[in-house]
């Protein structure tokens, strides 16, 4: 087997894991072996990475999901984490983050990173289960003329969420 057949059952494997359901209201249920998120129909669908991240796109911005296995991570220290990778391809400032719990029950922590404007260029949302697993999921700002739209679709996501 060459590199190229390796790579494409890689990501054909990695697809047919994902399970949609047109919801007929604007939105998808997609369903994975470890959770469930609502997201825009037509939007493009990305493969899992090996790191458990996937993302969701179109022409107006980018939604993303992230699993994490069990930890004992306090939320600061899931949140300075957080930091690290995102400050590699966010650039601009994070707020301080804020502790709730999202409609689906979970424990979560949010928070944003801003422009220069104050303005949010991204959201994040750690969604964390009582076996202390973690969902992460985030909102890219890519077009300030769709983040009204984008705001819609990041709540959508966040309040249905489910881990497995």
């Amino acid at each position: 087997m060459n590199l190229i057949t390796l790579s494409y059952l890689t990501v054909l494997g990695s697809m047919m894991d994902v399970k949609t359901t047109d919801l007929k209201d604007g939105f998808l249920r997609v369903e994975t072996p470890k959770y469930i998120v609502e997201v825009p129909k037509g939007w493009e669908i990305g493969e899992e990475t090996s790191f458990g991240q996937r993302e969701f796109h179109s022409n107006k911005g980018e939604l993303g999901t992230m699993t994490g296995g069990k930890t004992s991570s306090s939320w600061d220290q899931l949140y300075q984490t957080s930091l690290f990778f995102i400050r590699r391809s966010v650039p601009g400032t994070p707020t301080a983050y804020r502790i709730a719990k999202n409609k689906g029950g979970y424990d979560t922590m949010s928070f944003e990173v801003l422009d220069t404007e104050k303005k949010p260029l991204a959201k994040y949302v750690i969604l964390k289960n009582t076996k202390s697993e973690i969902l992460a999921l985030s909102v890219r700002i890519t077009d300030k003329k769709s983040e009204k739209d984008l705001n819609k679709a990041f709540d959508r996501m966040i309040s249905t969420a489910q881990m497995k």
